[in-house]
């Protein structure tokens, strides 16, 4: 089994998920009616990344890389949506570095409630960051009134609470967080894919949303760096690619069930498996040792480059293996082939991300924000 340590993690951490998943099946997982997110939420993968100290369960990043994997292999939208709860819950711990006591209890609270957050932080666009806030806020006596739109939005069916980035009176940057069923928060449909539609990927639309103060993160101030904002695109990078790692890593070991194989062709698929996890834990560990900031994001961003390279070239040897009849007679092999294709559309953009690797190995810092 090429998936047994990742099948172990995510039996440890979320008892019973796997076994709710491959009792539905693939392509239940991913369809309309599908209750993998439900699923998830109840056999405790809400809190996976988050510090004990804040009530989670403290996953280290090659854990949470296995979680991820192994869920991509049977849930490949559950993966790819989680990834941004996770992201959220990596921007409010960080935030909890420098918050008071009352915004740490608030998080736990959150956390320890098993909340089911969306992420509300900006897409990647040619020449931006992913984290410039698309949103705006302004003060309004002792609230802020958020307004923006955020599309595609995973979970934006099954979420509790929005995580977004926000920019404050034209200046300073927060983090706000905005409860469903706020007033002027609509939900808009978007994603009109069959591919990873489970994620539930719509669009949220936020219209003068009124938010409390004690809902607002103020970050201009205490990571003026930006480091806090690094670290959780960090956490962004290794979890989206854990999903497709488990996408692949499915495919291939499905070749293993096959009466008729051919071993140089398994062989040769395996080997990019094999690559890609190898050099995903390795950014996982350094980033388990400590390491933040430029260096570790840009290794992950070069893992992520090869990855997008690997994953086409195991998705068209898996093809070559199983022959046409297979593809037109094995559905879930079918999805699998066109959802590893996904892994390519996750921001930042290759011109965004090339420019910036040219000029980190020139000597410059390497920075998405």
């Amino acid at each position: 089994m090429l998936l047994t340590s990742e099948n172990q993690t995510l039996d440890s951490y979320a008892p019973g998920l796997r076994e709710r998943l491959y009792d539905h099946g693939l392509l239940a997982n991913e369809g309309a009616g599908s209750t993998a997110v439900a699923d998830w939420s109840a056999t405790g993968g809400t809190s996976l990344i988050v510090p004990t100290s804040l009530g989670g369960a403290g996953a280290s990043a090659v854990d949470a890389v296995r979680f991820q994997t192994a869920i991509g292999a049977v849930a490949p939208s559950l993966a790819a949506a989680t990834t941004m709860h996770h992201l959220s819950c990596a921007t409010l711990f960080e935030a909890a570095e420098d918050a008071s006591q009352d915004e740490r209890d608030l998080i736990r609270a959150l956390v320890e409630g098993g909340t089911v957050m969306a992420s509300g932080f900006s897409e990647g666009s040619p020449g931006g960051s992913v984290f410039r806030p698309t949103m705006t806020a302004r003060r309004d006596g002792d609230d802020y009134l958020l307004s923006g739109r955020k599309a595609p939005c995973s979970l934006s069916r099954s979420m509790s609470l929005l995580v977004a980035s926000a920019l404050v009176d034209g200046s300073e940057r927060a983090v706000v967080l905005v409860f469903d069923g706020a007033e002027g928060l609509s939900r808009e449909e978007f994603w009109k894919s069959p591919v990873l539609a489970a994620a539930e990927s719509d669009a949220l639309v936020l219209d003068d949303v009124r938010v409390g103060a004690d809902m607002v993160f103020l970050t201009s101030e205490n990571d003026p760096d930006d480091v806090h904002e690094m670290t959780g695109y960090l956490w962004f990078g290794l979890l989206i690619s854990a999903c497709y790692l488990g996408v692949a890593t499915r495919m291939v070991e499905r070749l293993t069930e096959r009466d008729r194989l051919d071993p140089k062709l398994f062989a040769s698929a395996l080997a990019e498996v094999e690559t890609m996890r190898t050099a995903l834990h390795a950014v996982a560990r350094e980033f388990d040792e400590g390491a933040r900031g430029g260096d570790v994001s840009a290794r992950l961003a070069l893992v992520r480059w090869s990855m997008r390279d690997a994953l086409v070239r195991v998705q068209s040897m898996v093809r070559e293996a199983v022959g046409g009849f297979a593809y037109m007679q094995d559905p879930e092999l079918a999805y699998a082939f066109e959802a590893v294709q996904v892994f390519g559309y996750h921001p930042p953009s290759r011109r965004d991300t090339a420019d910036r690797l040219v000029r980190w190995a020139r000597g410059e810092d390497f920075r998405y924000v």
